[in-house]
């Protein structure tokens, strides 16, 4: 963007620079028209001297007299490209000696009639690059013109002038020019520019203090009393500041101390409603699961004590083959739902244990021993990366543990043979946090039921092979631990899990 001190200096220099180029040019052109009128008027003058120089007829006779006159004529004078001198006579127009023989003049009989009427006849003549004056003076003896004098008058020395005049015009024109355009500046800085910029240096000032500073600028022009109305305005939006702030500081101490008690008071109500859900979730759980145990358990165990009696009733040869086998498979499902209804009791029911520091690299390492066998039962290799000098936790061992263990189960049943899965540990960086990550190289979980794998009795096993419980369970453990547990999908194909829990907090 063009700053008004450039824009002053830029009409400045237009003006300066027009006014200077036409002023110059007129110059020239006048000083032009006369160097020109000047040679002419020498022309003719020179052209009238030459004419003046025969005393009678008889000096128009002797032709080699003449023609030595006319030879010493322009010895005298070198601008004189040709020199003619004609009669007039009752036949025409004579050349009665000429200082080019080959060339003649090109006056015709008009030029002729005007000179015999006593007149002189003189014009310009451009041909080419060459510019030169024709002129024709009479010569009179007693009143009677009886010849005339043409000559061709060279303007080369006048061009040359001219062309002095032209280049020294040009040249005191261009530093004439330039010397304006610095005073001009100098003028806009001092006059202008100065001013303007402590009234910027002032305005700028507001970016950093949020207030004009003072400008001082002490001149009798518009400049000055502007300055005077700017300093004015800046002393009210001084004092309008200042009062600005003491309300701002007593509006805001009061805000803070409304905040902080809001936030006291939402952070109490929050307590109390996770408290409130979790009881009742608790509540229900614990409601359902001893109805199941008293509608279900009994009848289960009133068949298992049966199927244990039959057993023993019926003769040892008759339980082979087909009987056998039907048994074997009533006592194991009998056996499967006794377990899920008490793997549903013991979420409502966990024994509560005294929270302690817990070492999570040393409780993956333990987990992962404990699943050995059934890593190589499944053919599924185990890579375990834990990051040394994590900072404790504070928890309950046996449920992290569990945590731990219900990851791997999963990741075990969900790898195929030959597959691989890493348990990482880290502690993430600038915050109190560490993290468990457990990835396997299985089919993965469709994105439609990541939302729902942790809810209870929802399993994406095959029948038979889970109920469900073991997430959900997980779930539970970790936010009571006051951590967080989500699933992913694994580049390349498979599943993570990450469980993020807080260094030197845990279950109460």
């Amino acid at each position: 963007m063009i700053g008004v001190r450039h824009k002053l200096l830029l009409v400045g220099a237009l003006v300066i620079l027009f006014v200077s180029v036409g002023f110059t040019w007129l110059n020239l052109a006048l000083a032009q028209r006369a160097i020109q009128e000047d040679l002419k008027a020498r022309a003719i003058v020179y052209a009238r001297e030459v004419a003046a120089t025969f005393g009678d007829r008889r000096e128009l006779e002797g032709s080699e007299a003449l023609q030595r006159l006319i030879g010493r004529l322009r010895d005298i004078r070198r601008s004189v490209l040709q020199l003619d001198v004609l009669g007039f006579g009752p036949a025409g127009t004579t050349v009665l000696a000429t200082s080019a023989p080959a060339a003649r003049l090109p006056f015709d009989r008009r030029d002729a009639e005007v000179v015999r009427r006593g007149r002189v006849v003189a014009r310009a003549v451009t041909a080419g690059t060459e510019r030169y004056w024709e002129v024709m003076a009479p010569i009179a003896f007693d009143g009677t013109v009886a010849g005339a004098v043409a000559l061709k008058f060279s303007t080369m020395r006048a061009d040359e002038l001219a062309s002095r005049i032209r280049f020294w015009a040009i040249t005191l024109t261009g530093g004439s020019v330039l010397l304006m355009g610095l005073l001009v500046s100098a003028a806009v800085h001092v006059i202008v520019d100065r001013p303007m910029r402590r009234f910027m240096d002032a305005i700028g000032a507001a970016a950093t203090g949020g207030v004009p500073a003072a400008v001082d600028v002490r001149t009798s022009d518009e400049f000055g009393r502007l300055a005077e109305r700017f300093n004015e305005m800046v002393a009210r939006i001084t004092r309008f500041n200042e009062e600005l702030r003491t309300r701002i500081a007593e509006a805001t101490g009061e805000l803070d101390r409304r905040y902080q008690q809001v936030e006291q008071l939402n952070a109490l109500l929050f307590e109390m409603q996770r408290r409130l859900n979790h009881a009742e979730r608790l509540a229900l759980a614990g409601r359902v699961m001893a109805e199941v145990a008293h509608e279900v358990g009994t009848p289960l165990h009133s068949v298992a004590g049966h199927l244990e009696l039959l057993r023993k009733d019926l003769p040892g040869a008759a339980v082979t083959g087909d009987v056998a086998r039907r048994l074997g498979i009533i006592e194991s499902q009998v056996t499967r739902v006794i377990e899920i209804i008490n793997r549903l009791l013991d979420v409502t029911r966990r024994a509560p244990a005294k929270p302690g520091p817990v070492d999570l690299e040393g409780l993956v390492r333990d987990t992962a021993e404990l699943v050995r066998p059934g890593l190589a039962n499944a053919g599924v290799a185990l890579d375990v990366r834990a990051e040394s000098g994590l900072p404790a936790i504070r928890g309950q061992q046996d449920q992290l543990q569990q945590v731990v263990l219900n990851l791997l189960t999963n990741a075990i049943d969900a790898t195929p043979a030959g597959g691989r899965i890493e348990v990482t540990t880290l502690a993430l960086l600038g915050r109190e946090e560490v993290q468990i990550v457990v990835a396997d190289s299985g089919p993965g979980i469709p994105e439609a039921d990541r939302k729902k794998i942790f809810d209870p009795f929802f399993s994406t096993k095959d029948g038979g092979r889970g109920a469900g419980l073991g997430l959900f369970i997980t779930a539970e453990i970790v936010r009571e631990h006051k951590g967080r547990i989500d699933v992913g999908a694994r580049d390349g194909g498979g599943s993570v899990f990450r469980v993020t829990l807080p260094v030197g907090t845990g279950a109460a």
